[in-house]
């Protein structure tokens, strides 16, 4: 069974995901996936052009989803004999990765608090953060289309409690 959990930059998806791993899922993360396809300078240089100019993140995103989803599928394949694997992804759909789940989990946070914890974790300043929202999939339309939505405006304590409920009804159907 395939989960794919989105959100936008700051929601906690990531939060969510581990919280799966414990409950036993194993965790494909695109993050850590284009960190190894890009280094570190090459992220910051591109990020810095593309995140300005629409035109520009749709061509890099031409070129480094194909990449992306080709590791993605490398690592569903390696893993197929697994109960439950989580891919963990910002785009998860619109980059069409959301066809290959079984189950697609939106995670939803107030603005405030994606622009307080993607500035800790990504070292951005709040405008960059905005600009970077802006040009993905606005959030409401993710969890119209999520099967599954964890609110993760409260607690870490009341998000797990969500996230077992989910992991409880999926082994239901």
């Amino acid at each position: 069974m395939i989960i794919g959990v989105t959100g936008s930059l700051g929601t906690g998806k990531t939060t969510v995901s581990r919280m799966f791993r414990k409950l036993g899922a194993y965790v494909i993360d695109a993050d850590k996936i284009v960190h190894r396809i890009l280094d570190k300078s090459a992220r910051k240089a591109l990020a810095g052009f593309v995140f300005d100019q629409p035109q520009a993140l749709k061509k890099l995103c031409r070129i480094i989803h194909p990449l992306i989803k080709r590791d993605i599928f490398s690592e569903l394949k390696k893993h197929k004999s697994r109960r439950v694997i989580v891919i963990d992804a910002p785009l998860l759909v619109e980059s069409g990765l959301d066809e290959k789940c079984d189950y697609l989990l939106a995670v939803k946070a107030n603005l405030k608090q994606q622009l307080e914890r993607a500035s800790v974790s990504l070292s951005l300043t709040k405008e960059q953060i905005r600009k970077r929202i802006k040009q993905q999939m606005p959030l409401r339309k993710k969890i119209r289309l999520a099967d599954f939505v964890i609110d993760n405006r409260g607690s870490l304590k009341n998000t797990e409690k969500q996230v077992k409920e989910v992991w409880e009804e999926i082994w239901k159907k």
